[in-house]
């Protein structure tokens, strides 16, 4: 191989690499306006119609969420495969009613 063929495999080497990074580039700042600008049309993040206030895992691929929607609490289980409806809190007091419900069901089952 001569000098001359050697260089020209750089160069087009470096040519393909500096095109790869202005298509990746332009690729990032494409996708960064679609998630500024198209995406996001719900307002700050206070604004969320649904909040996640608490979860709580019970194996790596279950766990149980309470959420709030519209200012009502409501419990979730989440599995991979399903998204259960537990039950609702009103309030504090909805809450203790929930957890003196479940103690009542787990000693019946015992």
């Amino acid at each position: 191989m001569n000098e001359a063929t050697g260089l020209n495999l750089i160069s087009t080497g470096l040519k393909t690499v500096a095109t790869l990074f202005l298509v990746l580039g332009l690729l990032v700042l494409v996708l960064y306006f679609m998630k500024r600008f198209l995406l996001l049309k719900r307002g700050a993040k206070g604004d969320l119609l649904i909040k996640v206030l608490s979860s709580l895992h019970l194996s790596p691929k279950e766990r149980i969420e309470v959420i709030e929607i519209s200012g009502e609490k409501i419990v979730l289980g989440v599995t991979p495969g399903n998204i259960t409806f537990l039950t609702k809190l009103n309030d504090l007091n909805g809450e203790n009613e929930a957890i003196s419900r479940e103690r009542k069901d787990h000693e019946i089952k015992k």
